[in-house]
């Protein structure tokens, strides 16, 4: 049993390696079977030490676990796992046709998730270096899958970007080492525990935060993001607003838990980042006319949101409602993007003026997208309403927070209003479809979002030990909320998005340059280190 973390590493990356070696459409189904296979390892492992209070650690080769290469897994280790390997079935799922799935895409696709699950697992500072490095390869090489133009500058730029910030994560890794003599990150927690000047440690906590932020594309650091996303195939699309955006947000909740017995006060910081990261993100988003585009700007949107609760870390609820975010968030973005993936084929066309009659065309289709519309929205009785709830009620004695938020989510409701007219419109004739593997997908996921939206109390209170009972979606006033909100978003819709004004059109047509992305990582690493001065 306590060998099934290894094995969770291990079983795909192997798998990857058969696919690969063999290329032959009967061993594609290889890949159904290692899931099906680390599915029920990781339920095994749970149902093992679910219950139990303390943390599991697994050591390989019985060194000191200061030294020695070692696996760490608690609640919230294990519940990201649960979502890496739900996720990958989705995106498998979606692309069922395995007979003729190009074998280097799946052997890259599960080499992916063996080394995600390494990263989320790892317990020393060295190979969490490590499995970014080879995160970001590989994505790299899935963005550029389809070996466009388009494609490989916007894989270029994702990896310049992302190594630019994992060596800053090198470098505070340098700095630990020198200090503590070991990377383990409970062993240099434990240290901090007895330690007065915590002053020299401060660079070395601003180089691993810059990392995390580029791997979770807060602003400035986001602009990877929208070009990634809009090249890349729906189905790395959903993994990559689904979960691997999510990684840079895992590191910063496992870095500050290293940190905590330095009680360095960031969160004030984080928490603008987060909010100016959600503000940013909207507003682009509804300046955009790609359905992709608008999309990956939600995802920019979205994570500032995540920021904004688990900036607070394990204090309160804000940080529950954050981290409740991230896993909504997967489900529901997941759903959008594979769901435009089946439009934009269908339709082949990925403009929003272009597309007109879904409902009548695909209505299972549009009806599962409207499912992830509601809940990114945060309409009642779906997951988004219960994450961002817990973050307002977090934050509704702040008024400048709470009126961030509220300003996020009128922008929300707009973009995906003026995305709705999809489903409008005459049918066309020449639409032909065939997409019963990735309506079963699309399926599943929505029925989570649904579940996640009214079993929030067991499962919060079951899982976490979090009390989530004062949340009431079952009522009048949340519903009056949700339609103002969609009212107000109608509105601003028709008065400013619509008529495409000319600071809309300037907004869409920004962009960022690589060196200018370079000059805002600099101003960020500034802006970290001028705040801890000042404090």
């Amino acid at each position: 049993m306590q060998f099934i973390p290894v094995y969770l590493i291990f079983i795909p990356v192997i798998t990857a390696l058969f696919i690969y070696v063999f290329k032959n459409k009967h061993i594609n189904y290889l890949a159904l079977v290692a899931q099906l296979a680390m599915t029920i390892l990781l339920i095994m492992y749970f149902t093992a030490y679910g219950d139990n209070p303390e943390a599991t650690l697994f050591v390989f080769g019985d060194w000191d676990a200061r030294v020695g290469i070692s696996l760490y897994n608690d609640r919230l280790s294990i519940s990201f796992m649960f979502l890496t390997i739900f996720t990958w079935w989705m995106v498998l799922i979606y692309t069922f046709n395995f007979r003729e799935t190009d074998h280097n895409f799946l052997f890259f696709l599960m080499f992916l998730q063996g080394v995600f699950l390494g990263f989320l697992q790892s317990n020393d500072l060295f190979n969490l270096f490590v499995f970014l490095e080879l995160t970001t390869i590989i994505v790299t090489i899935l963005i550029a899958f389809k070996k466009t133009g388009d494609a490989y500058r916007a894989g270029i730029y994702y990896e310049l970007i992302n190594v630019s910030g994992v060596l800053f994560f090198l470098l505070g890794i340098i700095i630990l080492y020198n200090s503590f003599g070991t990377i383990n990150l409970l062993a240099i927690k434990a240290g901090l525990e007895g330690m007065e000047d915590l002053t020299a440690l401060r660079m070395a906590y601003i180089f691993l935060m810059v990392g995390a932020s580029v791997k979770a594309a807060l602003f400035p650091l986001y602009t990877w993001l929208p070009k990634a996303h809009g090249v890349a195939q729906s189905g790395i699309s959903a993994l990559l607003s689904g979960l691997i955006v999510k990684g840079g947000l895992y590191l910063f909740i496992r870095i500050n838990d290293m940190f905590s017995p330095a009680n360095y006060s960031y969160s004030d910081f984080f928490f603008v980042v987060g909010g100016i990261t959600a503000g940013i993100g909207v507003m682009f988003a509804l300046s955009q006319k790609d359905i992709k585009q608008i999309l990956a700007y939600h995802t920019v949107s979205q994570v500032g949101i995540m920021m904004m609760g688990l900036s607070s870390l394990p204090t309160n609820d804000l940080f529950y409602g954050g981290l409740y975010h991230v896993f909504n968030h997967a489900l529901f973005k997941s759903l959008l993007f594979l769901g435009a993936g089946v439009i934009i084929k269908a339709y082949r066309s990925k403009k929003v003026a272009d597309i007109r009659g879904v409902m009548r065309t695909m209505p299972v289709v549009s009806i599962l997208m409207i499912v992830g519309m509601l809940s990114i929205t945060g309409a009642p009785l779906f997951n988004g309403f219960i994450s961002k709830t817990i973050i307002k009620y977090g934050i509704y004695d702040q008024e400048w927070k709470y009126w961030i938020l509220f300003f996020v989510n009128i922008g929300t409701a707009t973009s995906f209003i003026k995305m709705s007219q999809i489903f409008f419109g005459p049918r066309p004739m020449t639409i032909i479809l065939k997409d019963a593997p990735q309506r079963l997908s699309m399926i599943i996921i929505a029925f989570s979002c649904v579940m996640l939206g009214t079993l929030y109390i067991p499962i919060s209170s079951g899982y976490f030990g979090v009390d989530l009972s004062y949340i009431t979606p079952f009522g009048l006033i949340p519903l009056y909320d949700y339609i103002a909100t969609l009212t107000i978003g109608f509105c601003f819709y028709k008065l400013v998005i619509e008529k495409d004004v000319t600071m809309v059109r300037y907004i869409r047509e920004f962009k960022v340059s690589f060196e200018t992305a370079n000059y805002l990582m600099i101003g960020y690493v500034v802006a970290l280190v001028t705040y801890f001065i000042i404090l």
